[in-house]
């Protein structure tokens, strides 16, 4: 069933962070963690400037540099000074791998519900569905659940939590948004002859606290890679009936005509998100490149086929949504498919904006994509991949 996405909002996180000094905070959160820890066991046979100077040389060497990412945004007060006698999750003097887990947890919470608090104010109508997507922390009831207790919205909105899928979590919260639709499109349903198609819309809502799992006593060189890509990210859009809407709204929107998802065989242990004492604890195995460069084009193919189309015939003429899974992964794929430049151009200005924000990121490039008002009927592929490791795929078109 076609559907249509609009009404794209974002809400920034309280704290931003240009690159270059995020880089120095997460080199000295690494220095002072190793020399207290050295401290601690008796061990350190260096001081904290020298301990500094070896830390730097790892994270200049690994991370992601400001060229690709100049700022990320972060809910957390932490990352925005260096008072480090004053930190809420990075005391040191409580444990050099910050606060446990159950501490982070209700940070998130609080955080994630003075989101929803903003992205449902005083005048906000009910949607008939509330999707959550996260993959950064989960209470009970979630955020999205006190929302709607606390505006008596309980006989209104249905509330669906779409959580820990990673990176790639937007497209099957379509897929569910597409399941409700296509249960309540019924020419006898209150859905169906309603005519403000505003007030039967399903809205998925996006909350991703990735800064949060920092654990500064985990000195392996991927972690420099993961804790300089990955930032929070809130937005919130929603879903309509093509027909419905079409015929009351004539803003740029989006029509969803295909969605394709594979997980590709033997690739279990290429990409995992666990939760551990000190937060959630990403592993991205090096060989993810090889798996999508051997994957991508045959996947892209079958997806297009779907809908009747030829992925060579229209892949010059068509806008590319690609999730940045790692630092290089757009232009990975830009040059294994020969695109052109400007087919990417979105995803790089976001990833370049904002950094990866999990399941955040998909959603903020396509209102990057809205914003520039493209032209009717132009084709937009998103990609975004996740653990399994999994491949998900959709073929959207501007109305």
């Amino acid at each position: 069933m076609q559907f249509i996405l609009s009404d794209f909002r974002i809400l920034r996180p309280k704290y931003e962070v240009p690159q270059a000094e995020g880089l120095n905070w997460i080199s000295l959160a690494h220095s002072y963690a190793k020399f207290i820890e050295g401290n601690i066991n008796k061990s350190n046979s260096k001081s904290m400037d020298e301990i500094y100077k070896q830390v730097a040389n790892i994270c200049n060497r690994f991370a992601c540099k400001p060229e690709k990412i100049s700022n990320r945004g972060t809910a957390i007060q932490d990352y925005s000074h260096q008072d480090w006698e004053n930190m809420l999750l990075f005391d040191f003097k409580k444990s050099f791998s910050g606060v446990g887990i159950n501490e982070r947890m209700k940070l998130f919470s609080a955080v994630v519900d003075e989101v929803f608090q903003m992205f449902y104010c005083e005048n906000m109508l009910p949607p008939k569905h509330i999707i959550h997507v996260s993959c950064t922390g989960y209470v009970s009831p979630s955020a999205a659940q006190k929302i709607v207790a606390i505006k008596n919205w309980g006989e209104k909105t249905k509330v669906t939590h779409a959580y820990h899928m990673g990176c790639y979590a937007s497209l099957p919260a379509l897929r569910i948004a597409n399941g409700f639709l296509s249960a309540d499109h019924d020419k006898n349903s209150d859905f169906y002859l309603k005519k403000d198609p505003y007030l039967d819309r399903i809205d998925i809502v996006h909350t991703e606290l990735c800064t949060l799992h920092f654990n500064p006593s985990n000195h392996d060189p991927s972690q420099f890679v993961i804790q300089s890509l990955f930032a929070d990210g809130f937005i919130t859009y929603s879903i309509f009936n093509s027909e419905n809407y079409l015929k009351t709204r004539n803003e740029k929107a989006f029509e969803f005509l295909i969605d394709h998802e594979e997980i590709i065989p033997q690739t279990e242990d290429a990409m995992a998100w666990e939760v551990s004492e000190f937060g959630f604890l990403m592993t991205l195995s090096g060989k993810v490149p090889a798996i999508i460069s051997e994957n991508i084009e045959k996947f892209l193919n079958k997806m297009c086929a779907k809908i009747g189309l030829n992925f060579i015939e229209i892949k010059n003429s068509t806008i590319f949504a690609i999730h940045p899974g790692g630092p290089k992964i757009i232009q990975y794929i830009q040059e294994i498919l020969q695109l052109p430049k400007e087919a990417v151009l979105y995803s790089e200005n976001i990833l370049f904006q904002y950094g990866n924000m999990s399941s955040a990121t998909l959603p903020h490039i396509w209102q990057n994509i809205l914003q520039d008002f493209p032209e009717q009927n132009k084709l937009v592929i998103s990609l975004a991949f996740g653990p399994g490791l999994t491949v998900s795929g959709s073929i959207m078109r501007v109305v």
